[in-house]
This record gives C-alpha cells, structure tokens and sequence, in this order.
C-alpha cells in the first residue's frame, strides 16, 4: 500500500502490463484484489477527498472518454494526479461541485463497473476500458480482458502483446489447420493461386504463443520461388478482397509467404 493510499498502487504493474505479454500481465492479475482505481466524477459524491473511497450504495456516475473514432471507453488512473490532469485536458466538470472530483475504488469494484457499462449500457458505444489516459504507459483494454482482470484470469493483452518483438530463445507454436469445413474456402484460394502467376501453392497452419495469444489464430502460407517482396503487399490485398467477396471466413487469418517450418507435422 503505498502511503497516504487506501489501496496498492497498480501504476508500476499497468506500465509493465503494456507489452501485453502473459508473464508481464500475471503481477497485475495477482495485485488486483489488494490495489485500486481512481475515477473522474460526473456527479459529486461530496467525499472528504480523492482518496476516499465511496459507499456501496454511492450513485456512481464517472467521466468517459471519446476516441476520435467514436468509441467511447470508460475511464480509470492509478493515481489522483492522473485523473486531475485528464480533468484539465479535457475540461470535465463535475455536477454539483465547484470543482472537478475524484474518488477512489477498490479495483475489482472499478473493473465491475467498467464492465456494467460496456456489457448493460443503453449504448454499443463504450467498448472498452481506458487505464491512465494521457499517459505514455496507458491501457486500452476491450470487454474481455477487462472480465478476465475481474476473475483474475491470466492471458495477454494480444493487441499490445502482437506489437512486442519476439526475444531470443521464444517461438511460435505451428500445426497444420484444416479448414476444409469452411465453405468455399478451399475453392477460392486454388482459383486464386490459378490467376496469380508468381503463386504455386499455399498451407494453412494454426498459430499459438503462449506469451502473446489467448488462443490459437490461423495463418495462409502463400509459396512462390518467383515471389518477390516488394509485392507480398499486393498479393496479400488482392486476395483480401477476393476473399471477402466469396467465403464467410469467420476467423482471423494472417497472411505470410514462403515461410518455412520445418518443424511442421
């Protein structure tokens, strides 16, 4: 608990949470039942102080944050000073108070109401949970990993988790993928390679990293000796949208070419 705070602060664990790694997830999974949140006030709740932690009872109504998108998240800091900042920034204003309030919450009762909004709203709008906006260690957290920090379920945080380097001495897991069920597929992808002069077959394999996927996800291993790739990018958007126009392909599906795996069996 760090002085004068009536929770642990999480702040260290979100910035390393940021690779989205599993190992680098785990210590603020196991700290969120002892830290907490704090949270820019819509309504004035009248409390003593920005550390101070409402009653259950409290009609909470919190600060949102719009994306330029459109998207609307729901807002929490780790610390006071955060929330302040924001408050500035964005010239929030809290109903009923002189000036902008901010209150504490234990950080399974903040993830709780993060995830009431997102799943029980009047709106689709808020998609997900914004930790620490406005700084260089934020969070953008979708519905389900806001659900999994509740439960204290451990997995990455794949968006940020696919954007940090492989290190040495880590691998990808790879398996040959059926996907002979998917209607039109198999059809699609031979004609395509038919029409693609530099093509001259492909493979479809499943691909797993325990540190950065919560679950397995498919990949097409488009081959050519031919291929150049300076024009993987435009083989790539060509079959894109010849996919798109033919198959229902429910999945996500990466695209590589000529990429060996001789471990493949």
């Amino acid at each position: 608990m760090t002085a004068n705070f009536p929770f642990t602060d999480l702040t260290e664990l979100v910035n390393q949470a940021q690779t989205g790694l599993k190992r680098d997830v785990e210590p603020l999974v196991t700290a969120i039942p002892e830290g907490g949140f704090f949270v820019s006030l819509a309504r004035a709740l009248n409390l003593p102080s920005a550390l101070s932690i409402p009653p259950a009872e409290a009609p909470l109504s919190t600060h949102l944050l719009q994306h330029p998108d459109g998207s609307v998240y729901v807002t929490v800091f780790t610390r006071p000073e955060f929330a302040q900042q924001v408050q500035t920034s964005e010239d929030w204003k809290t109903e009923g108070a002189d000036t902008p309030e901010v209150c504490a919450l234990n950080a399974r009762n903040a993830l709780y109401y993060a995830w009431k909004l997102m799943t029980q709203g009047e709106t689709d709008e808020v998609v997900g949970l914004f930790i620490n906006p406005y700084q260089d260690n934020s969070l953008l957290l979708n519905r389900r990993e806001v659900q999994n920090l509740f439960n204290g379920t451990v997995t990455p945080f794949s968006a940020y988790a696919e954007q940090t380097p492989l290190q040495e001495g880590e691998s990808i897991m790879v398996r040959p993928a059926d996907v002979s069920s998917v209607a039109g597929f198999t059809d699609c992808v031979e004609d395509f390679i038919a029409h693609e002069a530099d093509l001259e077959g492909y493979e479809v394999v499943a691909l797993f990293d325990e540190q950065r996927n919560a679950e397995p996800y498919l990949a097409i291993n488009f081959k050519g000796e031919n291929l150049k790739p300076e024009n993987y990018q435009d083989v790539a958007q060509r079959f894109v949208n010849d996919l798109q126009s033919k198959v229902d392909f429910p999945e996500r599906l990466e695209m590589m070419f000529n990429e060996q795996f001789p471990d493949l069996f």
